[in-house]
C-alpha cells in the first residue's frame, strides 16, 4: 500500500546506467578475516531486557489465498500480526481477510488486521469513476465500514472474531485528511463516527489508528486528544516506519509517543508499525535483522510493508512452496524463546551498520545471538553466560542465511563455525564470525559442551560480482541502483544482453577435480513485442574454457531487478579455469531466446556428496510439556516430551523426489511416534522397547519447506532430525506430460508449444485453455494404488488485474483434483502467479486415493485453471523402517 504514497513524499529516484570500467578479474564476496576490519559486538546475558516478544514478523498483504504461500512456509516465518484486505473487497483481486484466516491462525497468528478502505476499487481510497483520494463523504464511507465489520463478523470462524482489529483509516496524513488544518475536524468526525459503527455491530471489537505514512508528533497529540475527551481512544495505535532514516529515529519517535501518552493521562497502548522496511531490505538477512532487532528492542509489533505483490510473505519466499535466505532469519528469530538480553553494537540504531539481538532460555540452558548487515569481520564479545546453566565450559554452533535473491530457494542454512570455549569466571567467551557481505546474517548459538564435538559443513564456496568480471560483446555494468529498488548484491548488476556475442566471463580456481554447482542470480523482464502478460523466460550458454558445456534454462521473475536464481551442475579438473556466460550457443551467431536479461552475481560451490542436513531438536520448535537435556548425544543435546508434547522442524528440500528423513529418538518403551508432515500423517515410525531408535520414512517432497511435527508419549526423547536426498526412490514417481495420449482433454482445451522468442522451460507441449468447465482427465498410472500421494503439477500462471496504480495485482488460480469413482472430496490446488502462461513452476496437491484405478480430473468449474505442462503422482511414504542405536 506504500508505493504512491512513498512517491508523494519522495519521489521514485531511477538509478542512473552507468557503465563500471577498468573491473577486469572476479570479485569474490569472501573476505578473509584479516584482510578486513573487525568490529566488536558485545552481549550481556546477565542484562535481560524482557520476555522475548516475537512482534516483527507481521506483514501487509503477505498471505494472498488461503495456502498461498503454503502452510509450511507461513508456519515457519509465523507472523505474529498481519493486516489484509477486507474479504469481498475491491482494492485488490485477493487478499480477504476470511479467505487467509485459516492458513494464518494455523501458522500461529495472533491478530489480524482488517483495512476497512480497501474496500474501496481505486487506490488513494477512491469510487470507481472519480480521481484518486477523492473523498467520498461520511455516509458513503459509513456504509463500507458496516458492511466490512458485519461481513468479518458474521464469516468469521467460531471463535476468532477477538482476534480481528479494525483499522478505519489507512495514511490519513495524505489520503483524505492531508490538509490537517482544514480537514482535521472532519477527520474527527469521521473517527468517531467509525469506531461507533464498529463497536455498535461488534461491542468488544480492537480498533487500531491513525497508521500514519510517517510518525507526526504534533497530528496523533491532536488526535488523541480528541480521542481521549470523546470517549474514542484506539485500542492500538499504528504508524509507518519505512526510509532507512527511520532505523536511527524509531526509538525517539516511540519515546515521543509514550510522552504524549503520559501528558495525556492515557493509559500506554500496543505499538505497531503497520509498515516497516524498504524494497531493498526485504529478502535480505542482513538489512532485515536491522529492522528486527529495532522493533524487538522496543517490544513492539511491526507489519513488512507491501513493495511487490501479495501472497510472498512481503519477498520472503522463493516460488510456490520454497524459502529464501530472509525467510530463514524470519524464521530464526520466531525460534527466540526466554528473555532477551542487552546487545551493544559499534553504532547503535544506525541504518547500514551491524546490528543483531540476542536471548537466553536458562531452561534450555539455550543462548542466542542474531547478527549482521557489515561486510567486517565481527568480534562477538559475550558476558553473563550463568555457569551454574552452561558449566564452565560450552559449545558455539555458527550459522549464515545467505542473499539468495527475492525468488532465489534456499536450504537449511550452512554451520560456517564451531567452536568450543571455557567461560570466564564472568560467564565470557569471544565468538569471531568471518564477515564478507553486508547482506547476509548469522545465528550463533550457546549451548553447555556436549560429549560429541560439533561439526562444521559449509562446502568450499567462490562468489563473483557479474559486474567483476571481464565483459564483451556490448555486456555492461549498471549501477549503482540506489532509492526505490530491490535488493541486489554489490548494487551493481550486468545488463545490455541482446547481443548475439555477450558474454560474461571470470576465472576460477578450484580445490578439487569433482562435481561443482554453478549458481546465476538474475532478473528478467522483457517482454515480445505486443504481449503485456508474459515476462520471458530465457536461455544462456555455459562455456568452461572456451568449449559448449550446456545450455543454462531460467525461469521468470517479476522484473529484471527482481532476482531469481538458477543452478547447474559443472565438471571441473582441480586448477583454474574460465567460465563463461553467453547470449550464443552457436558462436556468436544467434541469441538465445530471452537472453537480454540482467545478472547479479555466481556462485560457485563444491557439491559434496548428496543434498543432506541435520535438523537437532534442541533448536526445534516445542509445544506442550518438553524439557530440554542440553549436551549429551550427536545433537547436542535431546527434547524429553511430556503429555501432549511434540516438537516442530521445518525442513528444506532442493529437489521434488525423496528424501529420507530420519528421526533419531529414545523411548521408555515399546511405542509409535505421532508424526505429521505438512498436516499429514506419517506411521509406522515406532520403537519395539526401550533404547535408543533411528526411524527413518522415505517421503516425497515437494522442493521447498517442509513442516514436520513429532509428538508421542511422555518419557520419549526426541534427538533430532536427518533429512537425506535419495534419488534412487524416485523411480516410484510417475510423470505424465499434459499432452500424452494419456490425458483426455475436454472440448476446448488446447495442446500448445510456447513461441521460440519467449525462451520457455516447458517439457515439450502444454495443455492451455483450461477455462470454467473444462477438465483434463489422467489415465491412473499402473503401479498407484490407493494411498496418501502428491500430486505434482507444473503449471504456468500469468493472470493479474491491470487497473491498480502501482502494484502488481497478481492472481491465484485454482483447479479442483478429484478421482473418478473415488471416496474423497475433491482437493483444490492453488497455483499462484508465475509471471508468465510459458514459466513453468511445480505446485503439489496432496491427494488420498481410495481406488486402485480411478483417473484424475483437473479442472475449474467456476473460473481458469493455469496451464498446464505436466503432472508428477508419487506415493506419500515409499517405506518406513526402524534401527537400534
Amino acid at each position: 500500500m506504500s508505493a504512491a504514497r512513498r512517491q508523494s513524499r519522495k519521489p521514485l529516484r531511477t538509478a542512473a546506467a552507468v557503465l563500471v570500467a577498468g573491473l577486469v578479474g572476479p570479485v569474490a564476496l569472501a573476505v578473509s578475516p584479516a584482510a578486513a576490519a573487525t568490529v566488536t559486538v558485545s552481549v550481556d546475558f546477565a542484562a535481560r531486557t524482557g520476555p522475548v516478544h516475537g512482534g516483527a514478523t507481521g506483514m501487509l498483504y503477505g498471505v494472498s489465498d488461503d495456502d498461498v504461500p503454503t502452510r509450511a512456509v507461513v508456519a515457519g516465518a509465523a507472523p505474529r500480526t498481519v493486516t489484509q484486505m477486507p474479504e469481498g473487497g475491491l482494492q485488490h483481486p485477493n487478499g480477504g481477510a476470511l479467505t487467509s484466516s485459516r492458513t494464518l491462525f494455523d501458522a500461529g497468528t495472533q491478530d489480524i488486521y482488517v483495512n476497512i478502505q480497501d474496500q474501496y476499487p481505486q487506490w488513494g481510497y477512491a469510487n470507481a469513476g472519480v480521481p484518486s483520494n477523492t473523498y467520498p463523504g461520511q455516509a458513503d464511507y459509513l456504509a463500507k465500514v458496516r458492511e466490512v465489520v458485519q461481513r468479518t463478523k458474521d464469516g468469521a470462524a467460531p471463535g476468532t472474531l477477538d482476534r480481528y482489529v479494525f483499522t478505519p483509516f489507512n495514511e490519513p496524513d495524505w489520503i483524505w485528511y492531508g490538509d490537517w488544518t482544514n480537514r482535521k475536524a472532519q477527520f474527527f468526525a469521521d473517527w468517531k463516527a467509525a469506531h461507533a459503527e464498529i463497536r455498535r455491530i461488534v461491542p468488544n471489537a480492537r480498533i487500531a489508528a491513525t497508521g500514519e505514512s510517517q510518525y507526526n508528533s504534533g497530528r496523533l497529540r491532536d488526535f488523541l486528544a480528541f480521542a481521549k475527551a470523546n470517549g474514542v481512544l484506539p485500542d492500538i495505535t499504528t504508524w509507518h516506519e519505512l526510509d532507512d532514516v527511520d532505523l536511527r529515529d524509531f526509538p525517539a519517535h516511540l519515546a515521543d509517543y509514550r510522552r504524549i501518552e503520559r501528558e495525556l493521562g492515557i493509559s500506554p497502548r500496543p505499538v505497531n508499525i503497520t509498515e516497516y522496511a524498504g524494497k531493498h531490505d526485504t529478502s535480505v538477512p542482513g538489512r532485515m535483522i536491522q529492522w528486527i532487532s529495532m522493533l524487538e528492542n522496543a517490544k513492539v509489533d511491526g507489519q513488512l510493508a507491501y513493495w511487490g505483490y501479495a501472497g510472498n510473505l512481503n519477498d520472503h519466499t522463493a516460488q510456490a512452496n520454497g524459502a529464501n535466505g530472509g525467510w530463514w532469519l524470519l524464521k530464526w528469530y520466531r525460534d527466540l524463546t526466554g528473555e532477551t538480553v542487552r546487545l551493544t553494537p559499534p553504532q547503535p540504531n544506525t541504518p547500514g551498520t551491524v546490528q543483531g539481538l540476542a536471548a537466553v532460555d536458562r531452561s534450555a540452558r539455550q543462548a542466542s545471538v542474531l547478527v549482521g548487515g557489515t561486510a567486517d569481520s565481527v568480534a562477538l564479545n559475550l558476558t553473563g553466560l550463568d555457569r551454574t546453566v552452561f558449566g564452565s565450559s560450552v559449545d558455539v554452533r555458527v550459522e549464515r542465511a545467505d542473499w539468495t535473491g527475492q525468488e532465489g530457494f534456499s536450504t537449511q542454512p550452512r554451520t560456517v563455525k564451531t567452536q568450543r570455549s571455557t567461560l570466564s569466571s564472568t560467564g565470557g567467551a569471544t565468538v569471531n564470525l568471518p564477515g564478507g557481505d553486508p547482506m547476509d546474517a548469522y545465528r550463533v548459538i550457546v549451548t553447555p559442551a556436549g560429549s560429541a564435538a560439533l561439526t562444521v559443513d559449509q562446502p568450499w564456496q567462490v562468489s563473483v560480482e557479474a559486474e567483476g568480471a571481464a565483459l564483451s560483446g556490448g555486456a555492461r555494468a549498471y549501477g549503482p541502483h540506489t532509492g526505490f529498488v530491490n535488493a541486489m548484491s554489490g548494487a551493481r548488476d550486468v545488463g545490455s544482453l541482446g547481443s548475439p556475442t555477450a558474454a560474461v566471463t571470470f576465472p576460477v580456481t578450484v580445490p578439487r577435480t569433482g562435481s561443482y554447482h554453478l549458481t546465476v542470480t538474475y532478473g528478467t523482464g522483457g517482454r515480445l513485442a505486443g504481449d503485456d502478460h508474459n515476462v520471458l523466460t530465457g536461455r544462456h550458454a555455459l562455456y568452461v574454457d572456451g568449449a559448449l558445456d550446456q545450455t543454462i534454462q531460467y525461469t521468470s521473475t517479476l522484473n529484471h531487478l527482481y532476482r531469481g536464481q538458477v543452478t547447474v551442475p559443472v565438471r571441473l579438473s582441480a586448477g583454474t579455469h574460465h567460465l563463461s556466460v553467453r547470449t550464443s550457443a552457436d558462436g556468436g551467431a544467434t541469441s538465445l531466446p530471452g537472453s537480454d536479461l540482467s545478472i547479479d552475481k555466481f556462485d560457485l560451490t563444491e557439491v559434496a556428496g548428496v543434498e543432506s542436513a541435520r535438523y537437532p531438536a534442541v533448536t526445534a520448535r516445542r509445544s506442550g510439556s518438553t524439557t530440554v537435556l542440553a549436551g549429551q548425544g550427536a545433537y547436542a543435546g535431546t527434547v524429553r516430551l511430556g503429555t501432549g508434547g511434540s516438537t516442530e522442524f521445518f525442513l528444506a528440500a532442493a529437489d521434488d523426489g525423496y528424501y529420507d528423513v530420519t528421526v533419531d529418538h529414545a523411548t521408555p518403551s515399546a511405542t509409535e511416534l505421532s508424526t505429521t508432515l505438512n498436516g499429514r500423517t506419517v506411521r509406522g515410525l515406532r520403537s519395539t522397547g526401550a533404547g535408543r531408535w533411528s526411524s527413518t520414512a522415505t517421503v516425497h517432497l515437494a522442493r521447498g519447506v517442509q513442516q514436520l511435527r513429532i509428538g508421542g508419549i511422555a518419557g520419549v526423547e526426541v534427538e533430532g532430525v536427518r533429512v537425506t536426498r535419495n534419488p534412487g526412490a524416485d523411480s516410484s514417481v510417475r510423470t505424465i506430460q499434459a499432452e500424452s495420449s494419456a490425458v483426455t482433454r475436454s472440448a476446448g482445451v488446447t495442446v500448445e508449444t510456447p513461441a521460440a522468442g519467449y525462451g520457455s522451460n516447458v517439457q515439450g507441449q502444454y495443455a492451455g485453455w483450461i477455462t470454467a468447465g473444462r477438465t483434463l482427465t489422467v489415465a491412473r498410472p499402473a503401479g498407484t494404488p490407493r494411498g496418501d500421494y502428491n500430486l505434482l503439477v507444473r503449471y504456468g500462471n500469468a493472470e493479474k488485474n491491470t487497473g491498480h496504480a502501482y502494484n502488481t495485482d497478481v492472481i491465484t488460480r485454482t483447479a479442483q483434483v478429484s478421482e473418478v469413482g473415488g471416496a474423497a472430496a475433491a482437493v483444490t490446488g492453488r497455483f499462484r502467479h508465475n509471471y508468465s502462461y510459458y514459466n513453468f513452476w511445480t505446485r503439489n496437491v496432496p491427494l488420498t486415493l481410495t481406488t486402485d484405478t480411478g483417473a484424475l480430473r483437473f479442472g475449474n468449474p467456476s473460473g481458469n485453471a493455469p496451464n498446464v505442462d505436466a503432472f508428477q503422482l508419487a506415493p506419500l511414504v515409499r517405506s518406513v523402517t526402524t534401527s537400534a542405536r
